[in-house]
């Protein structure tokens, strides 16, 4: 029985993180502000704890056969997994980014917009995408490259630039909009730019004092 009362399987979690470790250091995660190296000690923090409440709740011939393999080593928390993968899969995604009629679009009309329009259309975030992803590939950011593996929800942002650019309707009724209504203005579907902006992390990876299960799958 574990302290908060529940039931946990800790050979069955040891095993389980033994798995993750190995996983994260070959394949990598898809954590996107941490880096592998992170999520690894993280994970290594975990089987020490596991084998702790081992020895604690059994006797020494009911202990698993991964109670006694060696624990995996600490590693730099800069570890990034399959670096030339992240940086080939970076590179296409950066042409298909620059080649996008859509942004191309939304970066010609962005000079003619109003403070509000691009307010409202979260137009600086999204132009941003573009160049976060030339920075890390220019600075080898391997973590932040790796957030653009796939492209498509960038381009998908791109569409719907685009596609509100293309209504004056939309553009017009923007304007019209005061102060006070900003904030709750959401009929035009606006994109949601706390969602697409790049932030950085404010917090680290959940710690054992409130983490037994692995939720890193």
């Amino acid at each position: 029985m574990s302290k908060s009362g529940k039931n946990v399987d800790y050979a069955a979690a040891l095993e389980n993180s033994f798995a993750r470790w190995n996983y994260i250091r070959e394949h990598g995660c898809s954590d996107p502000f941490w880096a592998d190296g992170v999520n690894m000690n993280l994970v290594r923090n975990h089987i020490m704890y596991y084998k702790q409440q081992l020895s604690e709740e059994s006797t020494l011939f009911l202990l698993p056969e991964a109670y006694y393999r060696e624990i995996p080593p600490e590693v730099d928390n800069n570890y990034m997994a399959r670096p030339e993968e992240i940086r080939q899969n970076a590179a296409r995604s950066m042409q298909i980014i620059d080649a996008d009629e859509n942004l191309k679009f939304v970066r010609e009309q962005s000079v003619h917009l109003t403070e509000k329009q691009l307010k409202q259309l979260c137009i600086p975030a999204i132009l941003g995408y573009a160049e976060s992803l030339r920075r890390a590939i220019s600075e080898d950011d391997l973590l932040t490259m790796r957030r653009y593996e796939n492209p498509n929800g960038y381009l998908e942002s791109f569409q719907s630039a685009a596609q509100k650019l293309h209504s004056p309707e939309i553009l017009a009724r923007m304007e019209l909009i005061t102060a006070d209504e900003d904030e709750e203005y959401d009929e035009l579907d606006e994109v949601d730019c706390s969602e697409i902006e790049q932030i950085e992390p404010s917090s680290a990876p959940e710690t054992q004092e409130n983490y037994v299960q692995l939720t890193l799958f």
